[in-house]
């Protein structure tokens, strides 16, 4: 394979938005702020700046790219013997579009699918490129017996939006006092917190083949939390004290700005 050293672009190549313009559905990588990865593939149209899609509300998707506005993207061509012919790979800063991006994109979408087409259902954003990753085999020896040689590009958009960077994020620590048998949560709650056990024990249960069983005891120094709560679904854990017990609880928006900060 033939590698390119990165090329600075100010626009997504002519190269590649003539790729982009052959192709009807991209698969999007996203990622909660707990890093639980999800992959789904959508109907987009793009320009020379970036990649339009719908969103559904509700969805894992949006939830994830609500929690991490990276995105990851991309599109494969095989032949019907299933070599790889073409890839484009790539990441991006994903947010909602502005009025005049929505309007620029339907117009576009029109052109694509056609003037009788509808509008997609959800929420219009778009993924503005950082770098994208474009391998070309050859199709004629592909399609061959001869070994493939391919051809990669990597490309960074010199204009691309960079992550945003925060101030410090103050998270408030609430001091909970439990006594033993007393419940912290139970299924169906919604406080989406993680808690620090200072002192003392907790027992966290979940349903299992028709009963109750235990997950794991905590002690101090541990931390735990109700994954589906903290992804902002119905919990499904019941958490109880089994001694008296000093808890430190920081809520999941505190707790996801306060990962994302990254370092000063």
């Amino acid at each position: 394979m033939t590698t390119q050293l990165a090329s600075k672009t100010k626009e997504i190549p002519a190269q590649v938005v003539e790729y982009l313009d052959r192709h009807h559905v991209i698969t999007l990588s996203t990622s909660s702020f707990t890093g639980m990865p999800h992959a789904d593939t959508v109907v987009y149209i793009n320009d020379a700046r970036g990649i339009y899609f719908s969103v559904g509300e509700g969805t894992q998707m949006l939830r994830n790219i609500r929690d991490s506005r990276h995105v990851s993207f991309t599109i494969d061509d095989y032949t019907i013997e299933w070599r790889k012919v073409r890839e484009l790979q790539g990441v991006g800063r994903c947010q909602p579009v502005t009025a005049e991006q929505d309007v620029a994109a339907w117009s576009l979408y029109l052109e694509k699918f056609g003037l009788g087409s509808a509008r997609p259902p959800g929420l219009p954003h778009v993924i503005v490129p950082n770098e994208m990753h474009f391998v070309d085999y050859d199709y004629a020896v592909v399609a061959g017996q001869a070994a493939a040689e391919a051809h990669s590009r990597i490309y960074q958009m010199e204009d691309a939006p960079a992550p945003a960077r925060q101030g410090p994020v103050s998270t408030e620590l609430d001091r909970l006092t439990y006594e033993a048998g007393q419940l912290i949560f139970r299924p169906g709650d919604s406080t989406g917190q993680y808690y620090v056990v200072v002192a003392g024990e907790v027992e966290i249960r979940g349903e299992g083949f028709g009963a109750d069983q235990t997950v794991l005891r905590l002690g101090p120094g541990q931390f735990f939390g109700d994954q589906a709560t903290l992804r902002g679904q119905r919990g499904a854990l019941t958490c109880h004290a089994v001694a008296r017990t000093i808890l430190l609880a920081v809520d999941r928006t505190s707790l996801r700005d306060l990962l994302q900060s990254g370092p000063a």
